[in-house]
């Protein structure tokens, strides 16, 4: 009995291309990387069928993609590899164009040696030989000659420029396609295998570079009502030059990009010995300072790695910087791949359909507006800029995190600065600064002096300054929070002693020789009171942080003045010293 060999059935195989037979469905951005999913609709055979998708991006990363079938279809295989890109030759039309341009240029040259014949024929004739029956019929013929030619040359030039205008245009589809071509330089074979000939749903989903968003803000304020809240418009600058064209697709935007590769570093042991000074053979030979090391204590041996390491840095080389490299600092931290870092984790779905061209360009979208809760402060600091500026604390009173990024800041709806937000959590706070008040005007006015002597035997002199500072608030509305910073100098020579006479403030924490006439108070200590000044001012010691130390307050002598002031209302706010010192030392810095 005979055995019937069994001949495998072909293989059916289906070429597409990637842009002409689908449709991008989804697109998840994040920092540097964006994840595109595609539709194709697939004409298959039974039995196994193998499917080429040629014209995907160059950038696309081969390890991301993958594909899922939908329909009566098994994938058995998906493959990825890199097409050569073809250049695309001349178009016909522009080969045309080209040809036209060609003749038309001929056909200027040709009228423009007519026109120069005419004229040079024109100049051998004599007209002393001519009768005057002759002359004027001959220049009537050259004037309506001439007038025929120049006609015709300004149809042609101008023909000549449209065609010029019209090859421009093709070059630049022709070079489009040529960059086109190299940005979708990659093509997936995928096998499947059904039952049942028909149509099969085929959803490729991958990963590709050259994409990016980041967070942009609008920051509107409306200073003219006395409430505390504010608009922030949330964007998204979107950038990608990936070769495929997103056109109306679902966008969501997401705060973190996946990681690859991130491995935990290593600590090395930490192992430290005794120096020992290799043997000297000749004297004249030695390293400058080997000596002074040989007899190095103890104590110096111990010193820390990391300020041995920021020292043999300063040195620049030497004997110093040999002897350091003995002791390595032996911590060593093995390089991590993170994609991003640092930001909040969030998905933002972008509403409606958004369309962004791969041309590398920013493109934005306005991802929400929220109106959210802030504080308004008004600082000015009129020895340094004669102005105020606006500060609120703002709290994301919303669910959407804020990212870092650059805010453009408008205060009654005209453009006034811009700024950074940094990443804030929902139902934190931030604070913000949103520019120049120009409706609340500060005046400085000139420094006053008056100049004292006392003592018989030893002489001193005394100098009295008066600063004083004038505030208007031309708004309707009260400005509640407003803080006006000078200060007074401070001592450098015990010689000098220099006084607070207005306002007449208690000692601040941070009091030292720099102000002579004031004690030193520790921490443990309270911070001293406000004093009252005028009618809604007070006056106390400003500081850096007097929240987290309170011996910073008063620390370079600032004082700040807390204002309140009504609609339309000033307030006048003076600063006293005094400085002394002996009739013969000459004072420097005042």
């Amino acid at each position: 009995m005979s055995k019937e060999s069994v001949t495998p059935s072909p293989i059916h195989q289906i070429g597409l291309v990637s842009v002409e037979s689908s449709t991008i469905d989804k697109v998840s951005l994040y920092v540097g990387r964006a994840e595109i999913t595609r539709t194709f609709e697939v004409e298959v055979k039974t039995g196994q069928n193998q499917v080429q998708i040629s014209g995907l991006p160059t950038v696309l990363d081969k390890d991301s993609l993958r594909v899922e079938g939908r329909g009566l279809a098994s994938i058995l295989g998906v493959a990825v590899s890199d097409v050569s890109a073809s250049t695309p030759g001349l178009s016909p039309s522009l080969s045309s164009l080209e040809d036209r341009q060609e003749v038309t240029q001929k056909a200027i040259t040709r009228c423009t040696k007519a026109i120069t014949a005419i004229g040079v024929y024109l100049g051998t004739l004599d007209a002393r030989s001519l009768g005057p029956e002759h002359l004027g019929p001959l220049i009537d013929a050259y004037e309506t000659q001439a007038e025929k030619l120049d006609l015709k040359l300004l149809k042609l030039q101008a023909e000549f420029k449209e065609l010029n205008n019209q090859i421009s245009l093709e070059r630049a589809v022709w070079v489009a396609k040529q960059r086109q071509g190299g940005l979708l330089g990659k093509m997936a074979t995928i096998d499947i295998f059904v039952e049942t000939e028909g149509k099969v749903e085929l959803v490729l989903i991958y990963a590709v570079g050259q994409a990016s968003w980041s967070a942009v803000y609008d920051i509107r304020a409306d200073m003219s009502r006395d409430n505390n809240s504010l608009k922030l418009v949330y964007k998204a600058a979107i950038t990608q030059s990936t070769g495929e064209s997103w056109d109306s697709v679902s966008l969501t935007l997401e705060t973190v990009t996946p990681t690859f590769g991130a491995t935990l570093p290593e600590l090395d042991p930490w192992r430290v010995g005794v120096y020992k000074p290799p043997p000297a053979s000749n004297t004249s030979n030695q390293l400058p300072g080997r000596r002074y090391f040989s007899q190095m204590t103890d104590k110096s041996m111990s010193a820390e790695p990391m300020s041995r390491e920021r020292d043999r840095e300063r040195s620049g080389g030497g004997a110093e910087a040999w002897y350091e490299s003995m002791l390595e600092y032996p911590i060593k931290h093995r390089e991590t791949v993170v994609a991003n870092q640092g930001n909040l984790n969030a998905s933002f779905q972008v509403p409606g359909f958004i369309t962004v061209p791969s041309d590398g360009e920013v493109h934005t979208v306005t991802v929400v507006e929220l109106q959210l809760e802030a504080t308004m402060a008004w600082i000015g600091i009129p020895r340094a800029v004669p102005k105020v500026h606006i500060k609120a604390k703002i709290k994301n009173a919303s669910n959407f995190p804020l990212l870092n990024g650059r805010a453009s800041v408008y205060v009654d709806g005209s453009f006034v600065s811009k700024t950074t937000v940094p990443e804030v959590s929902p139902q934190e706070s931030f604070d913000c600064s949103l520019g120049v008040d120009p409706s609340i005007r500060l005046t400085y006015h000139p420094l006053s002096k008056n100049s004292s002597e006392s003592g018989f035997y030893n002489k001193s002199s005394s100098r009295t300054y008066s600063q004083h500072i004038t505030v208007h608030n031309t708004k309707n509305i009260t400005v509640r929070d407003l803080t006006i910073i000078d200060h007074v100098p401070l001592s450098e020579d015990s010689q000098v002693a220099i006084k607070l006479v207005k306002p007449a403030l208690s000692p601040p924490p941070a009091a030292s020789s720099a102000m002579s006439s004031m004690k030193i108070i520790t921490k443990s200590e309270k911070t001293p009171a406000p004093l009252q000044v005028g009618e809604n001012v007070t006056a106390q010691w400003d500081g850096d942080d007097p929240q987290d130390d309170v011996s910073a307050i008063g620390r370079e002598g600032r004082i700040a003045w807390k204002c309140v002031l009504a609609p339309q209302s000033k307030a006048n706010i003076a600063l006293v010293w005094e400085v002394s010192a002996p009739s013969n030392v000459t004072i420097t810095g005042l």
